[in-house]
């Protein structure tokens, strides 16, 4: 097959065989480079690491800078389009915005979860723009689920509305402006017990020799990334806490008693399928709270009646699932030693 391109239409001709095809539809405004719009168009990191945990938690900040030629502008429609791509072969995929299952994602707002966590030093203050300039910034939180080690490029793209129709530009082949940012999934870190999570606790109340205590037990990680790897929520305890006597007797009424509380929240959950008689009342709130801590609550008490079903149901362990400051889950069973 033979192509060529005239110089005034811009028209493709393809010849194979007898056949020829024509294609008029491109114009040379449509093919000119998008510095004769733009002064600055590029992708680049803002944050201080280009990994991140899959766990579709974690955040990494990527930031698109725009700006219009002296005598230009950029309208508000030109500006929606402004979005992030990755490449396949010829084509550009839109990086999906919010979680719809994909590998790689962004959010358009900031989270809870702490960035990955490094030693490098915070980049210079950016030069501020000069005030005269029509300068746009769109920032974009990137998250993933994509297995460990896995990358990913991402790319800048803007859509232009002409007087011949769209005109997109994309800094993986704009001849101007070419940038992207590389990203990739790191291992998530392993937690091991005990070495690897503080289960510290406080007497708040009664007389650990006798039968009426109460312990709070501070629970967090430690010494993975961080000296404290606190924990920002719970996801679950199933079931919500437990009970033991101390013999599976009928006539027993001294027995332990189990509940939580989610880090730096002050109301105890407990497990309602336990049955505690009328005369035993349960701590309400946590005395010590602490924030990136689960407390879980330990009572013990001496008019709890022996309640067969929940001596042999909700005797434990309890299941809990937190999520740590960087977006990682940690499972773990709470049982009587």
């Amino acid at each position: 097959s033979i192509s060529f391109r005239t110089p005034s239409k811009c028209e493709y001709h393809v010849i194979s065989g007898a056949d020829t095809l024509t294609v008029t539809s491109m114009t040379k405004q449509t093919l000119r480079a998008s510095n004769n719009w733009l002064s600055r168009f590029e992708i680049s990191l803002t944050s201080l690491s280009a990994l991140l945990y899959p766990n579709a938690r974690q955040q990494v900040l990527v930031t698109l800078i725009i700006a219009p030629r002296t005598g230009q502008t950029i309208s508000d429609d030109e500006l929606e389009s402004v979005c992030i791509t990755t490449r396949k072969n010829e084509l550009f995929p839109i990086l999906p915005g919010g979680d719809d299952g994909s590998e790689w994602f962004y959010s358009q707002t900031k989270n809870q979860y702490l960035p990955y966590p490094t030693s490098a030093v915070s980049p210079p203050p950016t030069q501020k723009e000069p005030e005269n300039v029509n300068f746009f910034q769109k920032d974009f939180y990137i998250l993933s689920r994509a297995p460990t080690g896995a990358s990913v490029r991402l790319y800048a793209q803007i859509t232009q509305h002409t007087a011949q129709g769209p005109v997109t530009y994309n800094t993986a082949i704009d001849a101007t402006f070419k940038s992207y940012v590389d990203l990739r999934t790191a291992e998530i870190p392993h937690f091991s017990i005990p070495d690897n999570y503080t289960f510290n606790r406080d007497l708040v109340a009664g007389n650990p020799n006798s039968d009426l205590f109460t312990w709070e037990y501070q629970l967090a990680g430690k010494n993975v990334q961080m000296p404290v790897v606190e924990l920002l929520s719970v996801t679950g305890m199933s079931p919500m806490g437990m009970i033991q006597w101390v013999d599976r007797d009928n006539t027993v009424t001294r027995a332990s008693h189990v509940g939580y509380a989610a880090p730096g929240e002050p109301n105890v959950n407990y497990n309602t399928a336990i049955k505690l008689g009328s005369e035993f009342s349960p701590a309400t709130t946590v005395a010590r709270p602490r924030r990136g801590h689960v407390t879980v609550v330990l009572q013990g008490g001496n008019n709890i009646p022996y309640h067969s079903e929940s001596a042999i149901n909700q005797g434990g362990p309890c299941q809990l699932r937190a999520i740590d400051t960087y977006g990682n889950e940690h499972l773990l069973n709470i049982a009587f030693k």
